[in-house]
This record gives structure tokens, sequence and C-alpha cells, in this order.
């Protein structure tokens, strides 16, 4: 089955062939960047435990520069290269004649090891589903990619004993947020709301604001020093390996892969660190996680980890397929909240009953005045009962549409509907504020920017017609970053439960908790913000090269609740339904000073 012609938030990533592969890494030299000598002269053993380790590792390393390797029968001859921090020594090469490569971290006061054991090429499941309950229905490779399986041991030089401590998996990096400067030039934020993924933001650059998750790694060295592995999988396939210094906040570390030109990266590097914050984790206090993790959906062959392949679970639709699933199935604010197991939502309102009002949005995003004439732009309501509503736009015909609507505060109401014959499947959600007579209208349909099939929104503020109410006549809902930086944990039922962390003006990741209550599996998207009064906002996203849908809520920090709507097309059909979560405050990372300097 070829390969979707997509790249994770909108960057495409060739998945490359095997041939091309080979022929880069097989030319590839050591990693470059100046290389360490600590190790040089030395002859030892590396004694690995787990099921895929070998049986037989040996090295001697010949000087600052080259080493021979024997692993099981085979033995070469290789360049490699070293970087060190303190006693820390971070030790990276590749294998002649193969894809494969070795990274060891060694604690050169205990000799206590971490290796990483490197292979490129994966084949991947197509059109089946994370559960197993759905059958693939083909296959893709992406030779491109880095596969790992890592090994807890020690060096054995031959006059020491096995350290009575060897390096574990942890959870206490969970929930750390930091800034990172390299010595390239490369500047990110990352945060850790899960013990198998990451997540981080790029600064500057073109896609600087996105913020995008991998796979990872947390290893504990000692209270000092941890290792932190991320794996970008669903976007270049490149390997990080990090040794991050907790006394000194600096890391140093191996970069491998491929660029988005194709280009190949080997080198090491150094970075200074800055936290950035800590958001609480929610395992029981004696959990270190140091036992073997909860993996969601973890298999258990070699190189086995999570890791979340959206385009291949909902595989991109033309606008002709997606409007032909649209017309056949419709699941439309059928009562019971369905999305993600929504049953903490807010409840359900039928305030608007009986009213008649008017939805006057500007002409453009902010206030243009006078209203008098400005019929293009009024959404005009009866509301008939608590879920049945007139509506038209414009003057036009009155159509009769289900409703569903929320009292998310004082006076404060969100509602949304279809639009009964809109071409594009559209639903419009109304927040209506009958104290300020302020209002923010979100029309959402198939297909946007750069997709045929998901979800595309507009956003027009405006003011209330209704009554004797004065809206003010400049100040308006606007967008807002006042939320950047904060993270929350949503309930959504006793079986569904979530992470967000909001970390960057542009997007936010969402975190499923694994079943001891540790942060599992990880993905993001690009999101907008939007104040409407004090600790009052709307919130939206779409899962943008992923299935597609728009989460538009309503999140309330004083009553520490959110509701809203689900809306999008799938195989599945339409949907539009409601979801909720009851909130919980986590923490907050202080970034919003490291997007400020890209403002214009």
């Amino acid at each position: 089955m070829n390969a979707p012609d997509i790249g994770m938030f909108f960057t495409k990533f060739d998945p490359l062939t095997k041939a091309y592969v080979d022929e880069k890494i097989g030319a590839a030299p050591a990693a470059c960047g100046t290389s360490c000598p600590c190790l040089s002269g030395m002859k030892f053993s590396v004694k690995l435990e787990g099921e895929f380790a070998p049986k037989t590792f040996k090295y001697e390393i010949i000087d600052e520069k080259t080493l021979k390797v024997k692993e099981g029968s085979k033995s070469c001859t290789v360049g490699y290269a070293a970087v060190s921090q303190g006693s820390i020594t971070v030790l990276t090469h590749l294998i002649t004649g193969t894809d494969s490569g070795w990274h060891l971290v060694i604690d050169r006061g205990t000799w206590a090891v971490t290796a990483f054991e490197t292979w490129f090429g994966i084949t991947v499941p197509v059109g089946g589903s994370l559960s197993g309950d759905k059958k693939p229905t083909g296959t893709r490779d992406i030779p491109r990619e880095i596969q790992r399986q890592y090994y807890f041991g020690w060096i054995d030089k031959g006059d020491n004993e096995k350290p009575k401590k060897l390096h574990t998996t942890t959870n206490r990096i969970e929930g750390r947020g930091l800034h990172w400067k390299f010595d390239t030039g490369y500047e990110l934020l990352t945060f850790n709301p899960s013990t198998c993924c990451t997540t981080l933001s790029e600064l500057g650059g073109e896609m600087g604001g996105i913020t995008m998750t991998n796979p990872a790694d947390y290893i504990r060295i000692d209270d000092e020093n941890y290792i932190y592995a991320r794996w970008e999988v669903e976007f270049s396939g490149k390997m990080w390996l990090e040794v991050m210094n907790f006394f000194d906040f600096t890391a140093v570390g191996v970069e491998l892969g491929f660029e988005a030109d194709d280009s190949l990266t080997y080198r090491l590097h150094s970075a200074e660190l800055e936290r950035t914050g800590d958001a609480a984790h929610l395992e029981m206090i004696t959990d270190y996680g140091d036992k073997e993790r909860p993996m969601i959906f973890m298999n258990t062959r070699k190189g086995g980890r999570y890791s979340y392949r959206p385009a291949d679970i909902d595989p991109p639709m033309s606008r002709e397929e997606a409007l032909k699933h649209a017309a056949e199935v419709q699941n439309i604010l059928n009562g019971e909240a369905n999305i993600m197991n929504a049953f903490n939502t807010m409840p359900l309102c039928d305030a608007l009953a009986g009213k008649s009002f008017k939805v006057r949005n500007d002409r453009e995003k902010y206030a243009q005045a006078p209203w008098s004439g400005d019929k293009g732009n009024a959404w005009e309501y009866r509301i008939i009962d608590g879920e049945n509503l007139k509506w038209r736009h414009g003057g036009r015909t009155w159509k009769e549409e289900k409703y569903a609507c929320f009292q998310a505060d004082k006076e404060l109401f969100f509602f949304a509907h279809m639009l009964s014959g809109d071409p594009d499947y559209s639903m419009v959600a109304q927040v209506v504020d009958f104290r300020s007579g302020l209002t923010t209208t979100v029309k959402t349909g198939i297909g946007n920017w750069h997709s045929e099939w998901e979800a595309g929104a507009n956003v027009f503020f405006g003011t209330l017609e209704y009554g004797d109410i004065q809206p003010p006549f400049a100040r308006r809902h606007h967008f807002t970053d006042e939320l950047v930086g904060e993270c929350f944990a949503y309930s959504y039922s006793e079986g569904m439960n979530s992470i967000h962390i909001y970390s960057s003006p542009e997007s936010y990741s969402w975190t499923i908790f694994s079943g001891d209550n540790s942060g599992g599996a990880t993905w993001s998207s690009p999101c907008f913000y939007i104040k409407l009064r004090p600790d009052v906002y709307l919130f939206q996203w779409v899962e943008e090269n992923c299935n597609g849908s728009q989460g538009l809520v309503l999140i309330n920090r004083k009553i520490q609740h959110d509701g809203g709507f689900f809306y999008g097309v799938s195989h599945n059909g339409l949907q539009l339904n409601i979801t909720g979560a009851y909130m919980r405050e986590l923490g907050k990372f202080r970034i919003r000073k490291y997007f400020d300097q890209y403002e214009k």
C-alpha cells in the first residue's frame, strides 16, 4: 500500500527507500563534534539485561576516534564519538555494513550503563485501530524512521564488580517543563506530561509555536542526572538522546536521523536548560516509575513502544468521500454525550426557551459601527424550547433545527446547531452574553485551508440585539494567550481522563492516563483561545492530520468545568455532539515570555 502523501502538521516527509537509507548510513562517518578522549585505551565488556540483549558485547577503545566492537561472533572497527558531562559519558557509533548503531550512556563513577540499540525502518499497519478491534487493511514502509531497544547493565573492566544499583525507568521527569538553548542555535520548549511521550514547541523558524508529540524514554541515573530520549515518530523519524544534569541545568547528547530535505544529521551537541515549571502528576506518591511502565497499546516485539500514527488510523478522504459519508450517516445532538465517553458535561440548559434575539457579527474582526443596514451578518433566533430553535441568516428563510445549550456562567450561554441545506454540512456555535451584550460566532464546515475533509472554522465577534441591552461600542470578545502555560486534568468520565497543556499561543497537547494514573498516550494539535470574561474562555482545536474533528469548548475556571461540542466527519459519518469534563489545575509553565519576542 502506498504511503499517504501527508506529514504531521503540514510538513511532508518522504518515507525514503531502504536503498537510500542504507547508502547514507553506510557512508556516514562518526558523529561530528568534539569527541571526549576519556575512554581511550580502555577494554571492557558490556553486561546487558533483557530479552533482546546481546550475550557477548565487547569494546576496545583504540584512541579518541576509533574503536573495535564485538557483538556475538561479529566484530568491526569503526569511528565513534563521545561527549561527557561530569562523570557521565555518551558513546555513539554505527555498525559497518548495517543501518544499526549503539549509543551508550556510561556512569564512570559506578560503571552502570544504559545502552540504546538503534536501526532504521519500520512497516506499520494502515486502516486499523489503536485498540486492535479493527483489523488493518494494509501496511506502509517508513525506511527513514529510527527504531530502538534500550537495555540496562554495567561495564565490566575486569577489575570491578556489578554496581549495587543500575539505571532505571523513572517518572521523576513527568510534568517538568524545560527551555532548551542548544549550541547549534536550535531553541525549543519541552513538556513531559507522560511517562512514554513528550511534547515540544520549537521557537523561531517557520513552524515555531506548533506543539508536536514524540514517543520518549525517561531514565534515572541518579538524582543529578537523567536520560531523556525522544523519537520523531510521524515526523522526521530522528533520534534525540540527551543526558540532563539538574545540578547545573545543562545537557549533552547526540542527534541522528534525516532532515526534512532528506540529508543525514549525525552530531553531538550541548544545551543550556531552564526550568519553566512542573505540573503535578497523579500516581501514588510512592510510585517512582522504576517498575515496568503500563505503556498504552505497547507490544512486546523488539523495539516495541507506544506510538500514534493518526493518518493511518483515519486515512485522508477526498471531498467527495467526506460529503458522501456525511450524507449517509448523521449523528446530531442525539441526547447522551458520546464523545470521549463524556458523561461529566455541563448540564444542558433550556433558559433561552421563548426568547427571540439577533447576533450581529462585525464586518471585520472588531467593531465596525454603525450596525444599521448590516443585515448580511445577522443571525436571528427564535428559541422554541430546550431542544429546538428557528434561525435565519441575513434575512433569508427561517429554518428549524435541533440545538443544545449550556449556561456556562451567569447570563452567558453557549449553544450549537447544524445549518440544514449547507453544502459543507456546516454547524454554527454561538456564545451570547446577556449581561455585556457581546457575542462570538464560530461557523464550522467540512474542509479547511489544507484539507478537503477536515473541519474548518471561521470566527466572528459581534454583539447581541435583545431587549434594552446596550453592547459596548468597541470592546469585543477577543483572541488571547492568557491560558498559555496552564496545565489542567480533565475528567470526562470514570474511564476517560486526560491532561491538557496549553503549550503555545497556537497549539496544545492532551495526554490520556495510563492504568496507574501516570500520563500515557499523548498527541497535540493547533488551537486558538478566546477570552469571554475574566476566567471564562472559548477554546477550539482541530485534530488536523489526524481524525480531522473539531473540539469547541467553553472553559470556566471559576467552577473548574468545561462544556461544548465535538464536530466532524469520518468514515462512520457526520457528528455533532456534546462533550465536557470536570477540571483540576495541575500547575503552570512560565513560557509566555518566549513567545512575546515573536510578536510584531
